[in-house]
């Protein structure tokens, strides 16, 4: 079977076969033309419309021109064809993640390596799945299977730090982001994870640097500025920070909102709080100064993953609040029903009891049978609605020495509509004097201690 593909330099007329006319559309796509492939593999598809080959590569450029649903179709259908293909079942998973259709991705994926066992990227892309599903410690062991197949592998080192770091493991996470550095010494992303962990209220230096570096390799990227900026003002470097400030100011709204809340806690306290770098290290200082017998509770659980940290610092009894049905209601840009787990329960240990249910019909019951005051609780409701719930719900138990950690607090775009808002309204209703103890804008986390 021949097909007609575009004139020659010549023109004049050339004809191909299909094997010829993929090849030259892998030349263009691997040169990133995705106009010319996407037209070469749309005429195989007028000569064949069920040419494998062509509907898998031309549902790989709809996913990375963002039109995933696309991307899914064209590949399941290759996929019907051809159902023993590796890389067509990654692709598929990679469409299906892009999508937030997570388990389905995990098992495309899993498909994938069946097939081909010894496929790196493709481990890697399953530990992202798992850990944008909260199984960390699943995440964890892809990431390491596509370490030990390719040890050179980037992407890799960099997610099993993060993952790694959201588990609480700190050391091990600071060494697999210095391990992706030691692979490319030029990876921006790479000097921006490393930062966190080198934080040090007493001397900012070393995380300085890492930022500086990131900045010096992706000098258009305000994020990087924003936090060089930050680190360098909180240093007393104020006068070098407003360089990167200014840029800021001049980009996205992000960055500006990013910029709002570090002046907010600037000024919060009489000294600004210290910074830390992950959540881990915000709940241990909350419970540090968390000193008076009481409930320990979290509010939106989700997957586990803090009230996991939370019950192995607490060394006492752990309540979790949430419906395992996603938001309550629409949150900006995320729909009702976002981060939901499908009524899936999260696996945890003994000393946490979890409450299933929205929380204006959880809590009340729970509050007439437990009427202690709050010792610390982790707030990580994202919006407004259900956190002004909880705390107006626990208001009477909310006394001098109870810590509140919140999740999504500073950092957003809209951070002062969500958890600031009610906490900040709540404060003034109930006659609330704190302080924050200390802030992470890695983690969008602050902990307040009420006086």
């Amino acid at each position: 079977m021949s097909i007609m593909n575009r004139p020659d330099h010549s023109r004049q007329q050339q004809t191909f076969t299909i094997q010829q006319a993929l090849d030259l559309g892998v030349q263009h796509h691997t040169a990133r033309d995705l106009s010319t492939a996407e037209g070469i593999y749309q005429q195989i598809l007028k000569a064949d419309p069920n040419q494998p080959d062509a509907l898998h590569l031309l549902g790989v450029i709809a996913h990375q021109v963002g039109k995933s649903d696309v991307a899914e179709e064209l590949i399941t259908k290759a996929l019907s064809i051809k159902p023993d293909w590796a890389e067509a079942h990654a692709n598929l998973g990679n469409a299906l993640m892009a999508q937030g259709k997570l388990d389905e991705a995990a098992a495309s994926h899993r498909k994938a390596l069946e097939i081909k066992p010894d496929f790196a990227e493709v481990h890697n892309n399953l530990g992202n799945a798992l850990k944008e599903l909260g199984r960390l410690e699943e995440a964890v062991a892809s990431y390491r299977k596509a370490i030990a197949i390719k040890p050179g592998h980037l992407e890799s080192h960099s997610n099993l730090g993060t993952a790694l770091r959201d588990l609480g493991k700190l050391n091990e996470a600071e060494a697999s982001h210095r391990k992706s550095l030691e692979i490319h010494s030029s990876f921006a992303a790479g000097h921006y994870n490393l930062h966190p962990f080198l934080l040090d209220p007493g001397n900012m230096e070393a995380s300085i640097e890492c930022m500086h570096k990131a900045v010096e390799l992706d000098p258009e990227s305000t994020n990087y500025r924003f936090y060089l900026g930050m680190l360098l003002d909180y240093s007393g470097k104020s006068r070098d920070a407003k360089t990167h400030f200014d840029l800021v100011e001049n980009g996205a709204r992000s960055g500006r909102a990013k910029l709002d809340a570090w002046r907010y806690i600037k000024s919060a306290n009489d000294k600004i709080p210290p910074m830390v770098g992950s959540s881990f290290e915000g709940f241990k200082i909350g419970f540090d100064a968390a000193k008076s017998d009481g409930l320990v509770l979290e509010f939106g659980v989700r997957f586990g993953t803090t009230i996991r940290q939370i019950a192995a610092i607490a060394n006492q009894e752990v309540h979790g609040f949430d419906s395992f049905e996603g938001l309550p209601d629409a949150w900006h840009n995320e729909p009702k029903g976002s981060y939901s787990t499908k009524g899936v329960i999260p696996s945890v240990q003994e000393n946490v009891i979890l409450h299933s249910g929205w929380f204006e019909d959880t809590l009340p019951d729970f509050i007439n049978k437990h009427e202690a005051p709050v010792r610390f609780m982790n707030v990580d409701c994202d919006i407004y609605r259900s956190t002004k719930t909880v705390l107006d719900l626990l208001a009477k138990q909310i006394v001098a020495g109870t810590v509140i950690s919140f999740d999504e607090y500073i950092g957003n775009e809209t951070w002062r509509d969500d958890e600031f808002k009610a906490f900040q309204e709540a404060a003034l209703q109930y006659g609330w004097n704190y302080e924050y103890l200390c802030f992470s804008f890695v983690s969008k986390q602050v902990v307040v201690r009420i006086n």
